[in-house]
């Protein structure tokens, strides 16, 4: 990846702004899931209704406090971002849905051969467990799909924007979605986890990966080490290769053990997005990267 060659691109020349400097709506949404957990569970709400509500929760708060706060007012999404976000948002609720029902089928194949080892585990063991090793088969992916050929032709697609804020995180390759559903979920399945612990550790992956785009403005200091978040996330969409790393979400830890972390300094990357997009702009670029991974001749 090198700069990108827009010349309407959002830079450094922006403000930056000073307003918060702790990123307290990031705070606010980790504070918050416990206790939201507990609710869904006191209301018998199935794991998809709690994830679905806390995704939606999470994400309302969080493009609310972009607005509130912004970290790079440039990065704001326009009319334009959201409907293309939205768009992908469908799009991918139905790849979702679908690779959910293969999932469901192997965990039924799985469970009729082998009892799971984690499925006794405390849940105070069992959600940090599966947040970890949920998160190692992506990473591992991520890692592959940024080497280049057919993996990055699916993968550009979600560098494309030239912002990074909560809503296009929605944005992103339905075969993206489909390789970390199956990466993150495989391992649960093989293990044993409780469906509850695969549902809670599902929520905070995923509220996760809204969070660390969001464009919200302070730090969350030494929880850096600890957590996901957008002062690391934000250099992996840099425009300049060296730059482009921290490929893990929800936790950095796979990215310390395997040397890939680059902690997080100054005000970030200068540039984020790609330069090897289609010439055209608009609905038509986003069709032709949808469709160059699947069928070239179709794009």
């Amino acid at each position: 990846m090198v700069a990108h060659a827009d010349p309407k691109a959002p830079t450094m020349t922006h403000p930056t702004s000073t307003t918060l400097r702790w990123n307290w709506p990031h705070l606010a949404v980790l504070a918050g899931l416990p206790p939201f957990a507990w609710l869904c569970s006191m209301a018998a709400l199935s794991a998809a209704a709690m994830l679905t509500l806390g995704t939606l929760l999470s994400l309302a708060w969080l493009m609310w406090a972009e607005r509130r706060w912004p970290a790079r007012p440039g990065w704001s999404p326009g009319a334009g971002d959201l409907a293309r976000d939205g768009a992908f948002l469908g799009l991918n609720a139905v790849t979702d849905a679908a690779g959910g029902l293969v999932l469901a089928w192997l965990a039924l194949s799985i469970a009729a051969m082998v009892p799971g080892a984690a499925a006794d585990w405390s849940p105070w063991i069992a959600v940090p467990a599966a947040v970890a090793l949920g998160e190692l088969g992506p990473y591992a992916l991520h890692r592959w799909a940024h080497r280049g050929g057919w993996g990055w032709r699916v993968h550009a697609l979600h560098h494309a924007p030239v912002r990074v804020n909560a809503s296009n995180n929605l944005t992103a390759h339905p075969v993206n979605v489909l390789w970390n559903q199956f990466a993150r979920t495989v391992p649960w399945l093989v293990l044993g986890f409780d469906p509850l612990v695969i549902a809670w550790a599902s929520l905070f992956i995923q509220v996760q990966s809204f969070a660390v785009h969001a464009n919200i403005a302070g730090t969350l200091g030494p929880l850096n080490r600890w957590i996901g978040t957008a002062e690391l996330h934000r250099w992996h969409h840099s425009t300049v290769p060296a730059e482009a790393l921290n490929f893990s979400t929800a936790l950095p830890l796979w990215d310390q053990v395997f040397g890939t972390c680059r902690a997080p300094c100054g005000r970030g990357p200068a540039q984020v997005g790609i330069t090897d997009l289609p010439p055209t702009r608009g609905w038509a670029m986003w069709r032709k990267m949808l469709l160059v991974p699947i069928c070239p001749r179709c794009a």
